[in-house]
């Protein structure tokens, strides 16, 4: 069966979303909700991993009383989508596999969303899109599809062997009840970070360093912001929680432009690793932590 999940609609009808799923008043939402108080594309179904989850977009989602930007769904739940209109989640069926990928010397790593598999300086996979990658593995939702560098994307199935650069990348189904997200890269010594956000600034220490990179203003809000969202984050959810003003799409593109420029220049600056901040070019961003990072949201 494949993973969906069922809503129980403000008319009381009953509908099932499955992963890529939108959420919105707009007529070709996949779940239309008819109500002008929700957004045209409100929010998102996506798989992560073996969790389906609700993803904001242009619109808030509240459960047990707080508002959040993602929500791990699961049945009981009943999410506000704006004051006096929600939805209930009625059942969350979830997929009793999921793929994964291994090699030689490179830690089996469950894939959710895009999966960049970087061979230099040591084969190893990084969660997300990096441009100098071999190759990228990414889902559609229901299938998986896999493209090395000047090469035309073909499927990926387990059993699959993805040659990049020579090294052997196996493709392999695992439980997907409790499957973990692992991201396997380099380890260089002494680039461990420890985030501290305090919402209006954030400090950002490197393993070894005296002193932290101290973040202030925007630059600080976007990492912060970043840091409690625990995951991927549409371009415009972000740029409307950090400008609260009505201004317009385009305005709050290149707000976030320069901020995002201004961040990576004081992160570079710092002796800090630019891909803290990562931009992802289908416009998810997220904050970018590597094993051994650890993060102190105190906001």
């Amino acid at each position: 069966m494949l993973p969906e999940v069922r809503l129980r609609l403000p008319d009381d009808q009953i509908v099932a979303a499955g992963p890529g799923a939108v959420i919105g008043r707009s007529y070709t939402a996949d779940v239309r909700i008819d109500d002008g108080r929700v957004s045209e594309v409100h929010a998102y179904v996506s798989l992560r991993a073996s969790q389906l989850v609700l993803l904001a977009l242009r619109g808030r989602i509240r459960c047990d009383q707080r508002d959040t930007p993602r929500l791990e769904l699961a049945a009981g739940q009943r999410i506000e989508l704006a004051p006096e209109v929600a939805i209930d989640v009625v059942t969350v069926v979830l997929p009793d596999q999921v793929l994964a990928l291994e090699a030689e010397g490179v830690a089996r790593q469950v894939l959710f969303g895009v999966t960049s598999v970087m061979t230099r300086p040591t084969p190893h996979l990084v969660a997300g899109y990096v441009a100098e990658a071999s190759a990228l593995v990414w889902s559609d939702g229901l299938a998986w599809r896999a493209r090395l560098a000047g090469q035309r994307a073909r499927p990926l199935r387990a059993g699959d062997v993805l040659t990049v650069d020579g090294v052997g990348f196996r493709a392999l189904a695992v439980p997907g009840t409790g499957a973990a997200v692992v991201e396997t890269v380099p380890r260089v010594g002494g680039d461990r970070l420890r985030i501290v956000s305090l919402f209006d600034s954030v400090q950002i220490w490197r393993e070894g360093a005296a002193t932290p990179c101290l973040l202030t203003g925007r630059p600080a809000r976007l990492v912060a912001e970043l840091l409690a969202l625990g995951g991927p984050v549409r371009w415009e959810a972000l740029a409307q929680d950090l400008w609260s003003d009505d201004a317009d799409v385009a305005t709050l593109r290149h707000r976030l432009d320069i901020t995002l420029l201004k961040t990576r220049r004081l992160l570079v600056a710092a002796g800090l690793r630019r891909d803290l901040v990562t931009s992802h070019r289908n416009g998810w961003l997220e904050l970018l932590l590597y094993p051994g990072d650890v993060a102190d949201d105190r906001s």
